[in-house]
């Protein structure tokens, strides 16, 4: 049968069956494909939102460690507060205690100055107060005899006024100190100038002591022709290097 025999009703009706058989795998497709492309973007969301689940984690954690850290450094600050304080309360205190020290040191000196006025200003004694250290330098003319390490009566007048100051400080250790010239010596009692150094420096501690200073802070030290203030090479020289010095210092090891 030709088209041209076909109802045309009928015709019609086929020709949109037709049509719409060829257009339904079409739209199935496409609305596979729309799914697809739904379910990727579902999962794309799903990750993204995980990522920032993760992301969030670690900021609250950082956070938290942040927070910490802020309190150690509050605690630490208080604590370096409190101890400045006490620092500068251990330091007033040290600083009022050095005054007070130095201001007796400068007594003593005064007073010795004064003692031995005579002395200083014949060149015999020296006085000086350095750094916290008191030091009385007495030349060995007027202690003792040549090589020798008794006292004489003009070297006891003269210890007996410095022993009296000596007594009345408490605080220090007083360090007896012998020293010669270069020139030798050689006898029975005294081998060399290094024995008849220390011979001095004990026997004017020892006189110290029974005028008065404390054993206990009593030192007595001998250093022969090794400590010289002064040439050798003419007699001047070697007769301020003949000496006795006695020291205050600190009664803690310097």
């Amino acid at each position: 049968m030709g088209l041209n025999r076909i109802p045309r009703p009928l015709l019609a009706l086929g020709l949109l069956l037709l049509a719409s058989a060829c257009a339904t795998p079409a739209r199935h497709e496409a609305e596979i494909a729309r799914q697809r492309a739904l379910s990727a973007d579902l999962v794309q969301c799903k990750q993204r939102a995980l990522d920032m689940s993760k992301t969030r984690e670690k900021l609250l954690l950082e956070k938290q460690s942040l927070d910490q850290e802020r309190l150690n450094l509050i605690a630490e600050i208080e604590a370096e507060r409190g101890g400045n304080s006490e620092l500068r309360k251990t330091l007033e205190a040290e600083r009022s205690s050095k005054k007070a020290e130095i201001q007796q040191l400068s007594g003593t000196y005064q007073s010795l100055v004064e003692q031995l006025e005579s002395e200083v200003r014949s060149g015999e004694v020296e006085i000086e107060e350095l750094r916290g250290r008191l030091q009385v330098r007495a030349l060995d003319q007027i202690l003792f005899d040549s090589g020798s390490a008794e006292l004489e009566p003009r070297g006891r007048e003269v210890l007996a006024k410095v022993a009296r100051q000596l007594a009345k400080v408490s605080d220090r250790r007083v360090r007896v100190e012998g020293h010669t010239d270069d020139v030798p010596i050689a006898t029975a009692r005294f081998p060399s100038n290094w024995e008849l150094s220390v011979g001095r420096a004990a026997t004017v501690a020892r006189f110290l002591a029974e005028q008065g200073v404390a054993a206990e802070r009593l030192e007595a030290a001998g250093f022969g022709e090794f400590r010289p203030i002064a040439s050798n090479a003419d007699p001047a020289g070697r007769a301020r290097n003949r000496r006795i010095e006695i020291v205050l210092a600190p009664l803690a090891a310097e």
